[in-house]
């Protein structure tokens, strides 16, 4: 399966969502429609472990692609032909960021556990810049999980000392990858309104 030439379909179809179930319904159609034969699941649990929930999963030719999805989105207000789109503001980006990689983890779990694996997906789609541009210091708290274009993500990535325990609640544990993943966004879209440029990144994860 071919996950870039779906988006690149999917971008000349549907240049904005409303949220990340839409944008998750959407892709997982335009995938049937690239792939009819694929049979493919939303929330998947995997019976590996079945409380760790797949974003989407398609099987096609005796093989499981997971595919693991995020979709932040900065307030912004479009018109795009009759349908009105009013996304929220998200924020809290250094913790989404850390999310993002968590998305990576996941991924890399089920590569040695999920059976029939050939290759996952993490997708990221923003219209925040935050997400693509690099920190201005490295010093910063989240730096070792800022997912900027041009950055590379692998080995074990912690916080900064300098945060304090409440600013990262839920989040404390470092992470980990057994992979070296490099990071590049590209343009999904622009809609023509103030914050109206989308940009995603796509990451191919295969058995460590």
């Amino acid at each position: 399966m071919e996950l870039h030439t779906v988006i690149e379909a999917l971008r000349v179809k549907r240049s904005v969502f409303h949220s990340e179930a839409d944008f998750q319904f959407a892709l997982a159609w335009e995938i049937q429609l690239a792939y009819p034969s694929a049979e493919i699941r939303l929330e998947y649990p995997p019976a590996c472990d079945p409380n760790k929930r797949v974003d989407i999963l398609v099987w096609l030719g005796g093989k499981a692609y997971p595919i693991e999805l995020k979709y932040k989105s900065k307030k912004m207000t479009a018109l795009i032909g009759d349908e009105l789109f009013c996304l929220k503001n998200h924020g809290a980006q250094d913790l989404n960021a850390y999310d993002l990689i968590k998305d990576i983890c996941r991924i890399e779990s089920f590569a040695k556990q999920l059976e029939g694996f050939s290759c996952g997906y993490v997708l990221w789609l923003t219209n925040d810049p935050y997400y693509w541009r690099e920190p201005t210091s490295d010093t910063v708290g989240y730096a070792q999980f800022s997912v900027h274009h041009g950055a590379t993500k692998q080995g074990l990535l912690c916080w900064n000392d300098s945060l304090s325990a409440g600013s990262i609640r839920g989040r404390e544990t470092p992470l980990e990858l057994a992979g070296s993943y490099p990071i590049a966004w590209n343009d999904y879209s622009d809609v023509g309104v103030s914050n109206g440029l989308f940009k995603y990144a796509l990451l191919e994860i295969h058995t460590p």
